[in-house]
């Protein structure tokens, strides 16, 4: 792979979209063998692709929200990872996430509570443009890919699901990331080696008297113009006093960021 950073000055001049397609195009043909494997496995979802929200360059900021990964992401008819399946992924994530922004904030069902707190994110930052990426790229029978049995096929899952993250964030250039993917050990693992030479060495306590562990913020350092605030979080699902206390408090923090 190429290096993964891309100039903020350069990406200001090219068609934002078209850029992002072409990184993911260019990541499958690079890795064809592997997603192959990936999509010949029927116990895996179809690969999750971000997109480009429509009012991106519209927005002051940028949150990107990254989740673990998509319950039973799948388009039956795709048949093969090509360069038109890219577009076929990031328009099903588009459309995805359009039709649960429109929902009402009163849906509580099963895997409805990560987009129940996108659509509160989204509602209360009206100055961002919010965006979407997953930990990993595909679930393992509608749930984590930890679970495989299979190490091997794990491991590529996370290889892949490095180079898409990182692409989302090269051409993308947020100013605020989000990790809600939870306490999950495997997927805390799989965010430190994805960014081990970005990360700042240690993350701090945002809200006094609440343990680290339920939010936390760091910095990714490295090529950029300015160091990248992250938050690490609870998964939204989580109804323990102390996950609801810091998603409430990261909420507000937000807001507070994207003012002005």
């Amino acid at each position: 792979m190429t290096e993964w950073y891309l100039d903020k000055a350069a990406a200001k001049n090219l068609d934002v979209k078209m850029l992002l397609v072409k990184k993911y195009q260019d990541i499958f043909k690079e890795n064809q063998e592997i997603i192959d494997t990936l999509l010949s496995n029927s116990n895996l979802s179809k690969i999750h692709l971000g997109f480009v929200p429509d009012d991106f360059k519209k927005k002051k900021h940028q949150i990107l929200i990254v989740g673990r990964e998509t319950r039973g992401w799948d388009l039956k008819y795709l048949e093969k990872y090509d360069k038109n399946s890219v577009y076929q992924l990031m328009d099903l994530s588009k459309s995805w996430v359009i039709r649960n922004l429109e929902r009402s904030d009163s849906v509580n069902k099963k895997g409805k509570c990560f987009f129940n707190f996108f659509r509160k994110v989204s509602q209360e930052n009206p100055n961002a443009s919010i965006l979407w990426a997953n930990i990993f790229c595909v679930s393992y029978k509608k749930s984590n890919p930890s679970k495989i049995d299979t190490k091997s096929v794990f491991a590529n899952i996370k290889k892949i699901s490095e180079f898409l993250l990182k692409a989302q964030i090269e051409i993308l250039q947020p100013n605020i990331i989000i990790f809600a993917s939870g306490l999950d050990r495997q997927a805390i693992i799989a965010r430190r080696a994805y960014f081990k030479d970005d990360l700042k060495p240690s993350g701090k306590s945002v809200v006094s008297g609440l343990d680290k562990k339920y939010l936390e913020q760091f910095y990714f350092s490295g090529n950029y113009d300015e160091d990248i605030l992250c938050y690490r979080t609870v998964h939204p699902s989580s109804i323990r006093e102390h996950s609801v206390i810091a998603l409430k408090e990261l909420r507000k923090i937000l807001k507070s960021k994207t003012m002005d």
